[in-house]
C-alpha cells in the first residue's frame, strides 16, 4: 500500500519534472526558431542537442534557460551566437566533435 510519504515523494517528482520541461521548453524555443527558419543541421544533431539540454535542465534555475541550450549545443560540438536572446548561428567546433 502507497502511504503519504510514497505520495509526496511523487508528487515533488512531478513538480521537479514539470521545472525541468518548463526549462527545457525556453532553452529549445530559440534553437526550434532559428532551425525552422535555417533548417537544422541533421535530424541526429538536433535530437543529441535536444536530449543534452533536457538532461542539463535538471535541478536548474528557470534563468538558466539560455545557458542550458549553449552548453547542450557545446557537448554536442557546436557554439551558439546570440543576439539577446535569439539565435543568429550555430556553429560547428570540429575539434569538439572528435572528443
Amino acid at each position: 500500500m502507497i502511504g503519504p510519504a510514497e505520495i509526496e515523494d511523487m508528487r515533488l517528482d512531478l513538480v521537479a519534472f514539470h521545472e525541468q520541461a518548463r526549462l527545457y521548453d525556453a532553452a529549445l524555443a530559440p534553437l526550434h526558431r532559428h532551425w525552422a527558419r535555417r533548417g537544422g543541421t541533421s535530424v541526429g544533431n538536433v535530437t543529441r542537442i535536444c536530449d543534452l539540454a533536457f538532461a542539463r535542465a535538471a535541478d536548474r534555475p528557470f534563468s538558466d534557460w539560455k545557458a542550458v541550450a549553449s552548453e547542450a549545443a557545446c557537448e554536442a560540438g557546436y557554439g551558439i551566437l546570440w543576439d539577446g536572446d535569439e539565435v543568429t548561428a550555430i556553429q560547428t567546433h570540429p575539434g569538439r566533435l572528435l572528443s
